[in-house]
């Protein structure tokens, strides 16, 4: 009985180092280096007499994620959120004013960042999303999945949340892919808040499924991204773009 068992053991025994095996190529290697945080910057410069007393003179910088996307080719094109890129301006309050972006790379190196495109939320078809031209930025990106993800599938991204940026080291967020809200969104189970947004959300192949852009105020782990379908519609625009 004893070699009898001495036998399975030492059959079982390439399965259980193959399994193993396995698991371990399932393992991701992160696309660190195309990561970027986004820095944003708001200069308001005139405001309308009515409201010169509440009207908030001066430069007012926000900060988001973003990272280098292939789909231009020979240039350097960084996706993120809209609102990360775009801010609404109140017009009856503030009269004149300019804005400026500009991304840090891996290293922490600042390059200035040009808006190609950037939309906001809708619900039916519309993201919020943006895409940046970052020439000074020779830096390879990921591919977009041809493949919407499925309900339970793991997903992660490369982030910034509450401003946590230490060159070359990134946070990087695990979660679920929970599925569809609308025409425009979808939901996964993985955490983020300020400074999230804008942060491209990888399978574990590290290929684009969507972008990050909100979560909610109370719940963290509950964060909605722009889903597959409305994506794939913004990155064509984009090209589309430079096709003309």
């Amino acid at each position: 009985m004893l070699k009898k068992s001495k036998l399975l053991f030492f059959l079982f025994l390439p399965a259980i180092f193959s399994c193993t095996t396995l698991d371990l190529r399932k393992r991701v290697d992160p696309p660190v280096k195309s990561y970027t945080q986004i820095l944003h910057t708001v200069e308001i410069l005139d405001c309308n007499p009515k409201f010169e007393s509440v009207c908030p003179k001066g430069e007012h910088m926000s900060m988001g994620s973003g990272m280098v996307v292939n789909l231009v080719k020979n240039e350097t094109i960084v996706i993120t959120a809209g609102h990360v890129c775009d801010s609404e301006v109140d017009e009856r309050v503030i009269t004149n004013f300019r804005q400026s972006v500009s991304v840090l790379d891996y290293t922490g190196r600042e390059h200035q960042a040009h808006v190609i495109k950037a939309t906001q939320d809708d619900g039916i078809g519309g993201v919020d999303m943006c895409a940046l031209w970052v020439p000074t930025l020779p830096q390879d990106g990921v591919e977009f999945s041809m493949f919407n993800p499925k309900v339970g599938q793991e997903i992660y991204y490369m982030g910034s949340p509450a401003g946590i940026f230490h060159p070359p080291v990134a946070p990087i967020l695990l979660g679920i892919y929970s599925g569809e809200i609308d025409a425009s969104n979808a939901m996964i189970t993985a955490p983020a808040v300020g400074g999230s947004s804008g942060s491209v959300v990888l399978d574990m192949n590290n290929k684009m499924v969507g972008v990050l852009w909100a979560a909610h105020t109370e719940f963290h782990h509950a964060t909605i991204i722009t889903n597959w379908r409305a994506s794939a519609i913004f990155l064509n625009q984009v090209l589309q773009l430079y096709k003309k």
